[in-house]
């Protein structure tokens, strides 16, 4: 892996996500605290916004790329996590169950949680030891290469020490793990995440630049933001033994992208979850419904690795710009259908939007060279197989419809590129999917979001 990871949490992004909405327009604030840090007794919260209702515009169907607009349907809210470390269920005298891990009086705990005090549950995950942590090399970012077969890896860190610092983690192909997580000099935050690890580690066949193909086994880095460095005081990991296993179909607006250029949402969407989530991230540039199903690195990895209560998201329909409305349905159908009958729960996901403009107008969007209404199609199987569906394209464009045709750029590779995000607009996506889930009540996912 490349020592240039880079930062992309920019202020731009940082600011839509602590506003709990993307401008003026249907901002009903939130709740903020991802990644509570401690101190002696006390705690600071340093996290994201709520989401937000930004309901505009109608239904947008039909010419040139038609989607569904639905607007006012989807829930805005980019990022949009509840404060990690917020009370849920009483554990003990005095001890709180949380996310994201609190110290102080009577003890807090919970999914990758810290513990100190009386009261409060055993903190889970490998125990972090200043002997791992003695592995890791550099100071920004400090780059921690296990090695280790291929599979899933359970590791705890604790942020913080001696210095303050605000530590954001990645794995592997630039995945975020943790949200940036500030702490003051004294304090430490204890969490617990699972990491999928693959080879090559990021999109699964696409040929990706020299030197960005990763290295064997777990890696795991820590950045620093703000002016200030990361802080890593202790490290430590195992193979995971019960992974909640979450796997991604799609494209190139999904995918782990190689370079700070780019960002696919699924590239982001790990630090919305809690341990034990595992997040396999198997979309890769350039596919379509037809190539993906049929690609036995692709979906063929998926269907041999799944397991009954596993999780499919499968979104398509950038690269199916001549199938024909038959062979897209019949496509994702076969998908949805396959992913059943192991055992599995499908959700299909409509293609985020393009950044195409009619005046200020977002232009309509996938109605492919043969007429066909890909939204339209994706939504009517999941609607036949009785699974949930995610309105990625409806979402989209009301994020597009907000910033206009002079402020997407921002978000999207090089300022140019009108298909693709780059990292800091794939967290805001990552955000809305997130915000989706818990719209549909997808209660399986929502009860393990940080």
């Amino acid at each position: 892996m490349q020592v240039s990871l880079g930062f992309f949490w920019n202020t731009a992004a940082a600011a839509v996500i602590a506003a709990g909405c993307l401008g003026a327009a249907g901002c009903s604030g939130g709740d903020a605290g991802s990644g509570d840090t401690t101190g002696a007794g006390g705690q600071v919260s340093a996290g994201s916004g709520g989401a937000s209702n930004a309901g505009m515009g109608g239904n947008a169907m039909g010419g040139h790329g038609g989607d569904l607009a639905d607007a006012g349907s989807s829930v805005g809210g980019a990022g949009g996590t509840t404060g990690a470390g917020g009370g849920a269920t009483d554990a003990g005298s005095g001890g709180k169950t949380a996310t994201g891990g609190v110290t102080g009086a009577g003890g807090v705990t919970g999914a990758g949680g810290m513990v100190t005090g009386a009261g409060g549950s055993p903190p889970v995950g490998p125990t972090p030891t200043t002997t791992t942590r003695a592995l890791c090399t550099g100071t920004d970012p400090i780059e921690c290469h296990f090695g280790g077969n291929p599979g899933n890896y359970d590791v705890t860190v604790v942020l913080g020490g001696a210095a303050a610092g605000t530590t954001m983690v990645q794995a592997e192909r630039l995945r975020t793990m943790l949200a940036p997580v500030a702490t003051s000099a004294g304090q430490t935050a204890r969490f617990t995440f699972t990491v999928n690890v693959r080879q090559p580690e990021g999109q699964p066949i696409e040929v990706v630049p020299a030197g960005t193909e990763g290295t064997p086994g777990l890696d795991v880095y820590f950045l620093g933001s703000n002016g200030q460095p990361p802080q890593l005081q202790a490290i430590g990991f195992a193979p995971a033994t019960a992974p909640f296993m979450i796997y991604l179909g799609g494209d190139s607006t999904v995918c782990d992208q190689p370079t700070l250029d780019y960002g696919g949402w699924g590239q982001q969407l790990p630090q919305f979850f809690n341990y034990p989530v595992s997040i396999a991230n198997y979309a890769d540039s350039g596919e379509s419904s037809a190539s993906f199903l049929a690609s036995a690195a692709l979906f063929g990895a998926i269907e041999s690795r799944l397991h009954t209560g596993d999780w499919v998201l499968l979104q398509f329909g950038h690269n199916d710009k001549t199938n024909t409305a038959q062979d897209f349905h019949d496509n994702m159908t076969a998908m949805v259908t396959r992913v059943k009958a192991k055992g599995a729960f499908p959700v299909v996901v409509s293609p985020v939007a393009r950044a195409q403009f009619n005046g200020t107008v977002v232009a309509p969007q996938h109605i492919n060279s043969t007429g066909a209404n890909l939204p339209m199609i994706a939504q009517q199987v999941a609607t036949e197989q009785n699974v949930p569906f995610l309105d990625m394209t409806a979402r989209t464009i009301q994020w597009l419809m907000l910033l206009g045709p002079n402020g997407w750029q921002q978000y999207h590779a090089l300022g140019t590129d009108v298909t693709h995000t780059n990292p800091a607009g794939a967290l805001i996506e990552a955000g809305f999917l997130r915000d989706l889930i818990v719209q549909a009540k997808l209660t399986a996912l929502t009860t393990r979001l940080r």
